[in-house]
């Protein structure tokens, strides 16, 4: 099967904190057109590098590349789309007032607001301060979709939703994967990545410990899960 084009490229990126190295000279590639999940226990780096492609934070070196070109600020605001962790959108205001505020300074073709309420399934009368968490993280969503961005970044997406949130969370990955958006996401809910991840990158300890398809991922250590390969790549459990 012939490998696709990156799209998103990061070259021996480090990044410190003080004396604590975080990221160490990282490198790996997103393919175009695929779901990417990236896994690593707290504090592995994650949502550090995630803050980087994003220019949230300047790295300490290396380089990350879009398309084959250096990563700046307008293609970020133009083509990728961000769900953070911990989305706190303001709750004075209803989802429709706030996402065409959001759209006012979108380039090119405004979104369509309505559009995006109806497929999150949001109350665009229902004050922001009154959604649940689930819809909140349906917001999110929603303002991450809001420029049709080719690009989606996702961290945490399913953190703190109930199983039927999360179950239509994937299918929307899934669908938004078919309509040619390339995801990278990150997670603590393995089952998560095992049904949507077409490859996987493992973090431990702030070094890339593997990157390349999940079931390569899951016969290199034997294991019927991707849980427990994770945990015997991390020396978690023995093999």
């Amino acid at each position: 099967m012939m490998e696709k084009e990156p799209l998103l490229q990061i070259n021996e990126v480090t990044r410190k904190f003080g004396e604590v190295c975080v990221l160490n000279r990282l490198s790996m590639a997103v393919q175009r057109g695929e779901i990417f999940g990236l896994l690593g226990l707290n504090g592995a780096g994650k949502t550090t590098l995630f803050k980087c492609i994003l220019k949230l934070i300047n790295t300490d070196g290396g380089t990350i590349l879009y398309n084959n070109q250096p990563l700046e600020v307008p293609v970020i605001h133009e083509k990728i789309g961000y769900l953070p962790e911990f989305y706190l959108p303001p709750g004075e205001l209803k989802a429709r007032e706030y996402l065409r505020l959001l759209g006012m300074a979108v380039s090119g073709p405004k979104p369509d607001v309505d559009a995006l309420l109806q497929k999150t399934d949001l109350d665009p009368h229902k004050l922001i301060g009154d959604y649940s968490r689930g819809m909140i993280q349906r917001l999110g969503l929603a303002i991450a979709l809001l420029k049709s961005p080719e690009f989606i970044i996702l961290d945490e997406p399913t953190l703190g939703l109930d199983p039927m949130v999360r179950l239509r969370l994937l299918d929307w990955m899934r669908e938004l994967n078919a309509h040619g958006k390339t995801i990278l996401l990150s997670s603590h809910d393995f089952s998560q990545i095992e049904k949507v991840c077409h490859r996987i990158a493992v973090l431990h300890e702030h070094q890339l410990r593997y990157i390349g398809p999940l079931t390569d991922f899951l016969a290199q250590h034997e294991a019927t899960s991707l849980e427990d390969a994770f945990l015997k790549e991390i020396g978690g459990i023995n093999a």
